[in-house]
């Protein structure tokens, strides 16, 4: 796995148009830039806050659970799926594991705060690809291409930026700080010796088994699922936004509430005070 792969060993080429990985890609461009952009710029505001971080990564893990629950299904199974899948999934890329790891982590070991899906679009999320897959188990393809090579591109990245967030990780008595970074990073992390020639063998793969044992139609089907993928990992992140701003609108509701009836007694006391000195002083 750490050897180098030769230029001619690098498939399918970016400019491959007949590439299922290069028609998903091209036909979710438009998508991926839109919630890049939105990602990034929420991604800011959640490395301040350990409990907004910890409500998106729980959200993708519901995501990832539901998928390798199924996949491992059909591998365990005598379909006409499981073949062609087996030689694209690698046991390295699983991330229901390592996501769980992080979520214990975040939420003190209560694994009641985050194994079930409570969020309509989450609990809408889990529902589809369970249906869609028991319906058409090559529709993990999309998930595979979608979900899985998004943390190959970014998982460095990623890395780096929780790695230089300080102010993220909660308090974990009598740890260092690079042991807790480590116990709340495990997601982004794969145990390979060459992340970037791992990542290259799991796209030849996926092109080699999806290029010529797929028809059209399935082709089609896995392009409109991944287009569905970005778009509903983007609401499931806006649900997990407004659901906080109505949180902390309402907690400002209550303080602004709460300091008006302060202000008005302190206006009455006032009051009394001045209604009391003019009449100790004749002036009323």
């Amino acid at each position: 796995m750490s050897t180098k792969l030769s230029l001619h060993e690098i498939i399918p080429h970016k400019t491959d148009v007949g590439a299922l990985a290069n028609r998903i890609n091209l036909d979710t461009r438009a998508l991926h830039n839109k919630i890049d952009k939105w990602v990034t710029l929420r991604f800011a505001l959640a490395l301040r806050d350990y409990r907004i971080y910890r409500q998106g990564l729980q959200s993708f893990y519901h995501v990832f659970a539901t998928v390798e629950r199924n996949l491992y299904e059909q591998l365990d199974s005598d379909g006409e799926w499981k073949d062609l899948l087996a030689k694209v999934w690698k046991p390295e890329m699983a991330r229901r594991e390592r996501a769980e790891q992080d979520l214990l982590f975040y939420y003190d070991d209560d694994k009641n705060k985050f194994l079930t899906p409570m969020m309509p679009a989450q609990i809408e999320f889990v529902n589809h690809i369970n249906e869609a897959i028991k319906e058409k188990p090559y529709i993990l393809f999309a998930y595979l291409h979608v979900m899985y090579l998004a943390l190959f591109a970014g998982g460095r990245v990623m890395r780096s930026s929780l790695g230089r967030a300080t102010g993220l990780f909660p308090q974990k008595d009598g740890l260092k700080h690079e042991e807790v970074i480590k116990m709340g990073t495990n997601f982004f992390h794969f145990e390979v010796p060459d992340e970037e020639t791992f990542r290259l063998l799991y796209k030849r793969d996926y092109e080699l088994m999806t290029r010529n044992n797929l028809t059209e139609t399935q082709k089609q089907e896995i392009i409109e699922e991944s287009k569905y993928i970005f778009e509903q990992n983007a609401r499931c992140m806006t649900e997990l936004e407004t659901h906080n701003m109505a949180r902390i609108k309402s907690k400002w509701a209550y303080i602004l509430v709460r300091q008006g009836y302060n202000v008005v007694l302190i206006l009455l006391a006032l009051l009394a005070i001045f209604l009391m000195r003019k009449v100790f002083t004749g002036l009323f």
